[in-house]
């Protein structure tokens, strides 16, 4: 779940709810509402600055993928596209906005030379497209079961760092060199792994299947690591979603088998807060005054609570 600058509008995407449709809700009227912007299988959504954020569409058997810009002013309406496919690259719209967003996406596509999972690399002070073929995801990964999860940019590097399905090692990826360079290590869960950058500290954090990891993003040293969600009848149970509230105090953790969120204190790596909302929440966000908003894991509806402390 992506959160306006102002706190006023949240955006997201279940795909196997929402496929080709942004979720809004409206924070202040509780309003809910669906914008069909594609006819992708589904979206993934991605934070940029100045309000603006920027959706990948996936397309059944990669035939075609796509990114979009968008901003909260008007979250439906495409401020710029470019298209991937076998026949190149296609970009419409404003060209300014790219800068606002990520410019490394992953996505899977049906290319002529093999069908594998790429990353799409978008250079925004030329407008320039390129898939790059990823030669570490080779047979040494379980392709049925296994797939190129996401890609974050490290910050102040010219590197990226790549997720990949039940695997608790994601690749740190040099882009002059063009080739994998470190393997980091999580909490060997075998999660699938969102891996996100803290604005204001060094810190890389993740998701391991039911464990919370913090790594220092100078030495890529595990700094803390909390499990938060125990196991039912001897199996494993994931955690949901996690997320950070504006000034990075607290992030919270949805918790579908328990059907609340927890919040952990950043400094202390501890668990300091909670909210029982039912249901099983999936997807989170956290505003400033506590409020959480997050979806059901099935049926993608709304879910309410406030924090509160323990």
């Amino acid at each position: 779940m992506i959160v306006s600058e102002d706190e006023s509008l949240i955006v997201s995407s279940l795909g196997w709810v929402d496929h080709g449709s942004l979720w809004v809700l409206e924070a202040r009227s509780g309003n809910v509402s669906r914008m069909q912007i594609s006819d992708a299988d589904y979206l993934s959504l991605h934070p940029g600055e100045h309000n603006h954020f920027s959706v990948v569409h996936h397309y059944p058997h990669g035939h075609l993928a796509q990114i979009s810009v968008h901003s909260f002013s008007d979250p439906a309406r495409v401020l710029a596209r470019v298209r991937f496919a076998p026949s190149g690259h296609l970009f419409e719209g404003q060209p300014t906005v790219w800068r606002l967003v990520p410019k490394a996406y992953v996505a899977y596509l049906n290319l002529p030379s093999v069908s594998n999972y790429y990353l799409l690399l978008i250079e925004p002070t030329y407008l320039t497209a390129e898939v790059v073929r990823l030669e570490w995801f080779d047979d040494s990964y379980d392709k049925d079961y296994q797939a190129v999860v996401s890609v974050v940019e490290v910050p102040g590097q010219n590197k990226l760092l790549f997720s990949v399905q039940r695997d608790s090692h994601p690749v740190l990826y040099d882009l002059e060199r063009r080739e994998a360079v470190a393997r980091l290590s999580l909490a060997e869960r075998f999660g699938n792994p969102t891996l996100r950058f803290r604005r204001l500290a060094q810190e890389l954090w993740a998701d391991d299947y039911d464990t919370l990891v913090c790594l220092s993003a100078k030495d890529w040293s595990i700094k803390n690591s909390l499990r938060l969600q125990g196991e039912s009848g001897g199996i494993a149970q994931f955690i949901g979603e996690y997320t950070f509230n504006h000034d990075e105090s607290l992030c919270a953790v949805a918790r579908p088998f328990s059907g609340d969120v927890v919040a952990v204190d950043t400094e202390r790596f501890k668990v300091t807060h909670s909210c029982s909302l039912g249901a099983q929440p999936l997807a989170v966000a956290l505003l400033t005054n506590g409020t959480v908003y997050a979806r059901d894991w099935k049926s993608g509806g709304l879910l309410k609570g406030q924090l509160r402390k323990r």
